[in-house]
């Protein structure tokens, strides 16, 4: 079958300094990293030759070397977990090609998707010297992720990390909204681009889909931009309800301006959310997650426990009241759940001992080895493979 007889999508940002393109292509993938000829970059597929192929190949040094096993691991769960090829491929330069011409190319001869069945590939190919960047979605996948979900990455998220040079930073929160989505769809979630419109209103956007525009100056990690006339959020955020609380929370992560001294959290929160460097692209990823899901909130004394109750995916919040105000308890959070990938479930309760585990404990079930709370969504992953549970580490 021809590669150009399947719809094309394409984003361009950027010019000369960056490009970013989309593309909806017929996928196959890479394994350890080429060799490029001096004028010509050259991709050999090593997984004719090897057992087990690498999900990601960087013949440009792009990523830091203790990095590769980590993203390899990673992807390797997504791929027991969802049956979805994902595959990372840095270049120094496209020789007399052109990068959309270079991705033809690598998704024919390295077979992204080969290992799965329906073209269920992904390509990021990532050309350094030009600072150009290209995303081919496996038609297979098309369902999965919609022109909101797409345009989003495209457009900004991408944008975000790309312009202050940190590659892997970038690549890992992207990979965990590729996941995150991909989650979704296979629950038979749609995507909801609520929270899309919701960041438009409060953030600066620049064009849309197919819109060029030049890149701005690298900027510090951690840093946004602030639309003209939007309000900073107060520090004053703490309140007299748990619903209310984490409402001020959402509203801080909206917020151009990030403050962890933000009295909506407790003293110790405070002082861990300090040493993070929370981007604007971070704090997003959290909205995406979070925003418009429903929950519940069980209260007991000075302890609430904040349930989601339409998405398995994201873990619950810890509360405190203090001198009747509530607050978040995210140093609860980290110290209590865990999440993991390539599993049946994202996260699981690991607490024992605290005040949390105490007032709450009989709210805890074990489902397929995870310790999970009764009273929310609880429906587990089809998982397409053997699988090798992994865990990620927050922040």
């Amino acid at each position: 079958m021809q590669l150009d007889t399947w719809p094309r999508r394409t984003a361009v940002l950027g010019g000369a300094a960056f490009v970013l393109v989309l593309a909806v292509q017929r996928l196959r993938a890479p394994s350890a990293p080429p060799k490029p000829a001096a004028t010509q970059a050259v991709i050999k597929d090593p997984c004719a030759l090897a057992s087990t192929c690498t999900h990601i190949v960087d013949s440009a040094g792009a990523v830091d070397p203790a990095d590769v096993p980590r993203f390899n691991h990673y992807l390797g769960n997504i791929l027991r977990e969802s049956g979805i090829d994902i595959r990372l491929l840095f270049v120094r330069g496209t020789g007399a090609r052109s990068i959309e011409t270079l991705a033809v190319q690598a998704m024919d001869e390295l077979h992204i998707g080969g290992q799965t069945q329906h073209e269920r590939g992904l390509l990021v190919l990532f050309d350094v010297e030009q600072r150009r960047l290209k995303i081919e979605v496996g038609y297979g996948l098309e369902a999965y992720f919609p022109d909101a979900f797409v345009g989003y990455l495209v457009d900004e998220h991408a944008r975000l990390f790309f312009e202050t040079d940190r590659v892997t930073t970038g690549l890992r929160l992207m990979l965990r909204l590729l996941q995150h989505r991909i989650r979704e769809a296979v629950l038979g979630g749609d995507f909801d681009p609520r929270v899309l419109q919701a960041l438009r209103s409060t953030q600066h956007f620049s064009g849309g889909a197919g819109v060029s525009a030049t890149m701005a100056p690298a900027a510090p990690p951690g840093i946004g931009t602030q639309a003209p006339g939007l309000a900073t959020a107060s520090s004053s955020m703490a309140d007299a309800s748990p619903a209310q609380a984490y409402a001020n929370y959402l509203r801080l992560l909206f917020d151009a301006q990030w403050n962890p001294d933000a009295d909506v959290f407790t003293a110790q929160s405070r002082a861990y959310l300090r040493q993070l460097p929370l981007s604007p692209a971070y704090r997003q990823f959290i909205l995406l997650g979070e925003y418009g899901k429903r929950y519940r909130i069980e209260e007991r004394g000075d302890r609430a426990l904040l349930i989601f109750t339409d998405t398995p995916f994201v873990s619950p919040h810890f509360l405190v009241r203090e001198d009747g105000l509530w607050r978040i308890d995210i140093a609860a959070e980290v110290r209590n759940t865990v999440e993991h990938v390539g599993g049946a479930y994202t996260w699981a309760y690991r607490g024992a001992g605290d005040v949390y585990s105490e007032r709450f404990g009989d709210l805890l079930v074990n489902l397929q080895g995870y310790r999970r709370f009764r009273a929310g969504d609880n429906r587990a992953l089809p998982i397409r493979g053997a699988v090798q549970t992994g865990t990620a580490k927050r922040g």
